[in-house]
């Protein structure tokens, strides 16, 4: 492709890096404030093993009846009166501070306990306050942790650090990460660990301690958040090395890195009982055989559904926020576009790590349902499948010895709106669904809804407003960074060098 006359000059280079973590922050806030308390998925059970995430603590976590029981605020325990019904808005949910007993809450080791114990330093007596800082916290350090990979990685790999998290974040990852659930960390650490540790085996010296630094501390957040995210981490390595493996001493650090972040996954995954679901299924599940020949190549051939899902093709939260099914059309589209776009780039190592992504996207949840013995629709969700998602996109997207991929003006312009658009219906329809509920005609979010916080917050349309144009310049300025640059403007001593291999 040719590049681009009079292209992006270094000023203009320094105003997107800094208005794109900006905005990314800003549209990842209003998501937080779209849903009330207890909207994430399985909430019932995160929240109370969030507030007894630091052990048992007067008027948040006290111990209960029997030994794997608690008392935590009414406003946590059980699953919100809201659930499963879109028709229902969330007016009825009570922020009552009274004590009750749950079984539902982290004493069985189900979960590793980092993700728990972070976000229990924000609970207290005050729900929804407690609940609105944990969301702003998970949402600055998605941002902060972006921003450090790509602040740290050469600069041909910087849109790598963007592109796979803006082309599957819709709606899903939106909804999921300023949240109150684990899924929040892995989906944050697929993208950020290969990444940080692939750059790390291009550069020298500081930078390259700080790459494998951050790529550690992205594993560790994963693996300490979810068992399967473990699996993730380990999954990442072994992706970094087939693109990597060389004779080169400047590996030294990458590879401790790398053992570090696999025995890391190793451990939490070994240490949850979560982590015994990939292969031995479900424990909550049905309890019959597992499937068949037949249900399984049945279930082989169902189990994209499940990718569908995470751009809009299932319902958000309790899967009780149907989106209108222009949000997965307009999400997919610009995602396969960005997919055959990295083929036409792509090294022989390249295609050998994206097809070992997709198999683990194609092969575990074919494996859980295997093992679980239920068909597709069951128990598997698309959440836990979207760390996988970015990780394949990160890896077809990535700058090769063949040339970075690239679009034009026309092409990137094109799928941002669309992608804007997609998160806006989906933003809208989420408001929309929890403050008057899903069957309720209505055109002003701010005329009268039934359910809103009661903390100081914005309105709902002011939510909406600002979350949607924050996210059509995201998706601008991330299609700003797939244009060629002029090659007088490329720094030759950044890019990766290539490897005999990939020439």
């Amino acid at each position: 492709m040719t590049p681009e006359i009079g292209g992006p000059s270094r000023a203009r280079r320094t105003t997107t890096w800094v208005a794109l973590p900006l905005l990314a922050l800003v549209a990842l806030l209003a998501w937080g404030f779209a849903t009330p308390v207890g909207s994430s998925p399985d909430d019932d059970f995160h929240l109370p093993s969030i507030w007894c995430g630091l052990g048992e603590r007067d008027g948040l976590c006290e111990q209960g009846s029997e030994e794997l029981t608690r008392l935590v605020p009414a406003a946590v325990a059980g699953e919100p009166c809201y659930a499963r019904d879109a028709a229902r808005d969330a007016s009825c949910w009570s922020d009552s501070t009274e004590l009750v007993e749950t079984d539902r809450v982290n004493t069985v080791h189900l979960y590793p306990p980092v993700f728990y114990a972070t976000m229990s330093a924000f609970a207290s007596t005050d729900v929804e306050t407690s609940v609105l800082l944990m969301r702003g916290f998970n949402a600055l350090l998605f941002v902060g942790l972006v921003t450090g990979v790509a602040a740290l990685v050469p600069r041909p790999l910087r849109r790598s650090a963007v592109l796979p998290f803006a082309v599957t974040a819709v709606p899903l990852g939106l909804f999921v990460v300023p949240s109150t659930n684990p899924s929040s960390w892995a989906y944050l650490a697929a993208g950020v660990t290969w990444l940080a540790l692939y750059a790390s085996t291009l550069v020298e010296g500081r930078r390259q301690i700080g790459l494998a630094l951050l790529a550690v501390l992205a594993g560790f957040l994963g693996a300490g958040a979810r068992g399967d995210a473990g699996v993730y981490a380990c999954l990442a390595v072994g992706i970094v090395a087939i693109l990597s493996l060389r004779r080169d001493r400047r590996l030294v650090v990458p590879a401790v890195a790398g053992a570090v972040i696999a025995a890391v996954g190793a451990l939490f995954y070994l240490s949850s009982t979560q982590g015994g679901q990939v292969s031995g299924g479900f424990s909550d599940g049905p309890g019959g055989p597992p499937l068949g020949v037949w249900d399984t190549f049945r279930t082989v051939l169902e189990v994209p559904d499940l990718w569908i899902g995470a751009v809009g093709g299932w319902g958000l939260g309790w899967f009780d926020v149907p989106l209108p099914a222009l949000v997965p059309v307009l999400v997919w589209a610009v995602l396969s576009a960005a997919v055959f776009l990295g083929l036409g780039k792509a090294t022989p190592r390249t295609l050998v790590a994206a097809v070992v992504a997709l198999g683990a996207l194609w092969g575990m949840p074919t494996l859980l349902h295997q093992q679980s013995g239920v068909l597709p629709g069951s128990f598997v969700q698309p959440r836990y499948l979207l760390p996988v998602l970015v990780l394949l996109v990160g890896v077809l997207t990535v700058a090769t010895a063949r040339g970075k991929v690239e679009w034009t003006r026309a092409q990137g312009v094109t799928g941002a709106v669309a992608l804007a658009l997609a998160a806006a219906v989906a933003l809208f329809t989420t408001i929309r669904r929890f403050t008057v509920g899903i069957e309720t005609p209505v055109a002003n979010l701010d005329g009268d809804p039934r359910w809103w916080w009661d903390v100081l917050a914005p309105t709902p349309l002011t939510v909406l407003v600002t979350g949607s144009l924050a996210a059509l310049g995201v998706f601008l300025l991330a299609e700003r960074l797939g244009r060629a640059v002029p090659t007088g403007e490329r720094a030759t001593d950044d890019e990766p060098r290539p490897r005999p291999t990939e020439r």
